[in-house]
């Protein structure tokens, strides 16, 4: 495979952002409850994120901004761009469930 072909597979299916996020946590030796702390939020709602049940909200791009961890624009593209590849990929699926027959 191509450099090109990596980057447009890893375009169409980016890592959920509770992934990196996550392992920003394990480089400086952050649980959970810590990071909820320094983040301002409730340890499940950062638990909902790290477990790709939930994605990036505006509040929670600020408070990663505030903490160092890149700019609240930042992820917010990095979000926009993970919904969007989702939806490609159901909406893929979606047109070969149809050209198989299958409802």
């Amino acid at each position: 495979m191509s450099d090109d072909d990596d980057r447009v597979g890893s375009m169409l299916n980016p890592p959920h952002l509770g992934e990196l996020i996550r392992e920003s946590m394990e480089e400086v030796g952050w649980s959970v409850t810590e990071a909820a702390g320094r983040l301002g939020c409730e340890r499940g709602t950062l638990s909902r994120l790290l477990n790709g049940r939930a994605g990036v909200s505006a509040a929670m791009a600020l408070a990663l901004e505030d903490i160092g961890w890149g700019t609240a624009e930042h992820w917010m593209r990095m979000q926009a761009s993970y919904e969007l590849a989702q939806a490609r990929r159901e909406r893929a699926a979606a047109g070969q469930t149809a050209r198989s027959g299958v409802a």
